[in-house]
């Protein structure tokens, strides 16, 4: 059954590699929104409580895909900012761009999986909605706070200067 999940990975990571036209943003985005869901995961661990198998796979995969267009988003309105702007203008305008979808969104998926761990009085289903709400909200965590760090520090990897252009730093 994890092998579905590593197809899921795989099919994202490979759908990004098509989509941006490289192999660093690719790995950059789902090490972002993985080690998210790995925070998301540890939480029970830590804490001392049980975690269904099934709760895992079924998260994992939800999550990935669910929060892994908040980092597109990012990274894509990152990209168009960064052909006319600097590193640090590009992430502060690109946070004030984004900020109002990413949050809209995170916070809905927030709120439905909180209410799914409240009102469902099946063990399985209330694990599910409590992952899904701490995880959304590890994931636009992670975005908002990780992301523009890794693309700031690794700009040169995916943003080529133009030939008989100016660079801005």
């Amino acid at each position: 059954m994890c092998f579905f999940f590593h197809i899921a990975i795989g099919a994202v990571f490979a759908v990004l590699v098509l989509s941006f036209r490289s192999i660093s943003l690719p790995v950059i985005l789902v090490l972002t929104i993985e080690t998210a869901i790995w925070i998301n995961l540890s939480i029970p661990y830590y804490s001392g409580k049980p975690l269904f198998y099934i709760a895992y796979l079924i998260i994992s995969s939800i999550q990935l895909g669910a929060t892994v267009d908040y980092a597109i988003l990012f990274t894509d309105r990152y990209r168009e900012k960064r052909e006319c702007l600097g590193k640090k203008e590009s992430i502060v305008e690109t946070i004030a761009d984004v900020t109002a979808s990413i949050l809209t969104s995170g916070t809905v998926l927030t709120v439905v999986g909180f209410l799914l761990g409240i009102i469902s009085t099946h063990g399985l289903l209330s694990q599910l909605g409590y992952l899904l709400g701490k995880g959304t909200i590890c994931s636009v965590i992670a975005v908002f706070f990780v992301l523009p760090g890794l693309l700031y520090v690794m700009d040169r990897l995916f943003i080529k200067k133009k030939k008989g252009g100016m660079e801005h730093e």
